[in-house]
């Protein structure tokens, strides 16, 4: 299996309070997949744990893979790629909200 590219396009949506990525995937022959995930953060108050600084906003975020759509021989480095791209910006974890 080949190494894939990810391209992530992030977005904004005001009535979710939620900043989302979309990834996609491709190798250098083709694309192979897509995601979204939606970041939120856990409290909307400003002046909550304001003397926390930085350490204090990136505890309170978190993010829902929302749709998935890779196939499945690049599934599991596609998702590494995204969980590495969250951590690098202070989200640890995802959760998975998919319909079946």
């Amino acid at each position: 299996m080949s190494e894939i590219e990810m391209k992530v396009i992030p977005s904004y949506i005001d009535d979710e309070l939620a900043i989302v990525f979309h990834f996609e995937f491709k190798t250098s022959q083709m694309k192979v997949g897509e995601a979204k995930v939606y970041t939120y953060k856990l409290t909307d108050s400003p002046l909550k744990n304001t003397s926390d600084g930085p350490k204090s906003f990136r505890r309170n975020k978190y993010a829902v893979l929302k749709e998935i759509d890779i196939f499945e021989e690049y599934r599991y480095l596609a998702l590494n790629k995204i969980s590495h791209f969250l951590k690098i910006i202070g989200i640890p974890a995802v959760a998975q909200d998919l319909i079946a």
